[in-house]
């Protein structure tokens, strides 16, 4: 009896464990994730020679590849981010974003007429998938007048690092170059004032690609180094900002302004108050620190009271 209860028992085991394998099986494939494409916009309108930029995001990408092509033409214009047709003006932003989330925005720079029409992003599986864009570009350019600005570090203790940065924004395209001046004076690295102390760096955005961005970093400033500071542009666009190198006490001086802007309800020390202000800050100090008749009257009453009370008790202990 007892042996056929263990072999009914292995039995039933065997068959739930082989029941558990096959719908962990049948789960695992049920997980293959499919590729969607998220919302994007679908209708792109530019001026001539500005920045087209056509989005593509797709959510459960895995190991598959993204193409872009214009649909009248009979050729991909680029796999992934290589270009299979190399044109100057294309280029594709890939970015992985949260969410199992790539991008792959196909950018148009300087757009013409001619790049007017309807594109897609197209994804690369047994079934393949797609993702239409139409971009319009206008036959008359966008006036933009051009910009500079620059921003940075107003006030530095000495030895500490000065950083500021200078935006030019072309009208139609980005400036070639940037240059820096300081109290007049253009800054190269290689002069003797500035070797070893100065780092100068400049880029180009992708977008919106009529920028030219520069970074100037003096890594180890000097109090020779304040002075006012222009950022001229290419297309002879100024911006200048004063910069500030200061000793540790005046760097302390600074900071303490600051703080008494940022907390405008902080009280002022009584030192600092006018004459009639600190008399009547003394004179209410003073009547807060003296009691009042009908206090010390109430204290006496209360002691009065305990010492009768102790007395009694002492009294019917004693009998």
């Amino acid at each position: 009896m007892i042996e056929s209860t263990w072999r009914l028992l292995s039995t039933v085991v065997l068959v739930l464990f082989v029941l558990l394998i096959t719908v962990s099986g049948y789960s695992s494939k049920r997980r293959v994730l499919v590729p969607n494409f998220l919302p994007t916009k679908t209708n792109v309108t530019v001026h001539m020679g500005e920045l087209a930029v056509l989005q593509c995001k797709i959510r459960n990408l895995g190991p598959k590849q993204v193409s872009w092509r214009k649909v009248s033409l009979d050729y991909p214009l680029t796999v992934g981010t290589l270009l299979f047709d190399p044109q100057e003006e294309l280029s594709v932003d890939h970015k992985k974003l949260r969410g199992m989330v790539t991008q792959y925005n196909l950018i148009i720079k300087r757009a013409q007429p001619r790049h007017s029409g309807k594109y897609e992003c197209q994804i690369s599986a047994t079934n393949i998938h797609t993702h239409h864009v139409y971009l319009t570009v206008l036959d008359s350019p966008l006036h933009i007048e051009p910009a500079i600005s620059i921003r940075g570090t107003e006030y530095v203790s000495r030895y500490e690092e000065i950083r500021l940065d200078c935006n030019a924004t072309g009208a139609v395209r980005a400036p070639d170059d940037i240059d820096w001046f300081h109290n007049g004076h253009m800054i190269v690295k290689d002069d003797l004032r500035w070797r070893g102390r100065i780092k100068v760096s400049k880029y180009k955005p992708e977008v919106p690609g009529r920028s030219l961005i520069s970074h100037l970093i003096i890594e180890y400033s000097l109090l020779s180094d304040g002075g006012r500071y222009v950022c001229r542009s290419s297309d002879l666009e100024t911006v200048s900002m004063d910069v500030n190198v200061l000793n540790s006490e005046e760097m302390k001086l600074v900071r303490d302004a600051g703080k008494n802007r940022r907390d405008p309800n902080r009280k002022a020390p009584v030192k600092d108050l006018p004459k009639r202000e600190k008399d009547t800050v003394s004179r209410s100090t003073s009547r807060m620190d003296r009691p009042n008749g009908s206090s010390a009257s109430s204290r006496t009453l209360c002691n009065t009271s305990i010492l009768i009370i102790l007395l009694t008790l002492s009294s019917l202990v004693t009998r």
